[in-house]
């Protein structure tokens, strides 16, 4: 068992940087029998999409960027009230979870969705799920969840930023701090995985095999938990 975990360390690094990037093609979405508004499609800035709070930046002394990745514009898809929306310039506001999109980029509105109404949206290979307490009887806490692993252990992430504030003499520093939140579904059970002994238990079936794959990988949770968490869950659902 160990000389065959050596051996498949080049393909579980393979795996963790393609999960990193999880591809949010428009069979993603299809798949869960949602529409295509092509009627919308063809109204420009009048669509339905479009229709929602005016979104207002941030200041320009907070330190950092308050969205997913990147500040540019991201073109992707979304579905909202169970309509799929395609090319759709957008960004993901980590400090209010909330999807901003735009018909222009160049002096066009910009406008604020209201998450609850948002089943899911991607860009740039990236996918992200809204949870609904209620609707779907889930144990997480209410929000947007990026999937990151899909397969018999399905791993999503959970991304927050806030803006921290520090006085430096007699200047009043502020920047935006990101925090992420990891989370596993295990046959119908979500675990949070704070730690790498919270890993561990959630998938104890394969326990031994998964610690020789991390003594050989040499990664320390605190240091890099996303590689730790794919490269596991990658190893359980593989065997």
């Amino acid at each position: 068992m160990l000389k065959r975990l050596l051996f498949a360390c080049p393909f579980w690094a393979s795996q963790v940087i393609y999960a990193q990037e999880y591809v949010a093609d428009s069979g993603d979405f299809t798949g869960k029998n949602y529409v295509k508004q092509y009627y919308n499609s063809q109204r420009g800035a009048e669509s339905a999409i479009y229709n929602g709070k005016l979104f207002y930046s941030y200041s320009s002394d907070i330190e950092g960027i308050p969205y997913f990745q990147s500040a540019n514009w991201q073109k992707g898809t979304v579905v909202y009230e169970n309509i799929i929306y395609e090319d759709i310039l957008m960004k993901y506001d980590l400090v209010k979870s909330q999807l901003i999109v735009t018909p222009n980029e160049t002096g066009g509105m910009h406008i604020s969705l209201y998450s609850p109404r948002i089943q899911e949206f991607g860009f740039s290979g990236f996918h992200f799920i809204y949870f609904n307490k209620k609707k779907d009887n889930s144990s997480l806490p209410e929000g947007f969840y990026q999937l990151l692993v899909k397969g018999t252990i399905t791993v999503f992430a959970n991304t927050k930023k806030i803006i921290s504030e520090k006085i430096v003499g007699n200047t009043l520093d502020k920047k935006f701090e990101e925090n992420v939140s990891y989370y596993l579904l295990k046959k119908g059970q979500y675990y949070h995985i704070n730690s790498q002994n919270d890993l561990l238990n959630a998938l104890e079936e394969h326990r031994k095999e998964i610690k020789v794959l991390l003594k050989t990988m040499k990664l320390k949770y605190r240091k890099d938990p996303l590689r730790i968490i794919i490269a596991s869950v990658e190893l359980y659902n593989q065997s």
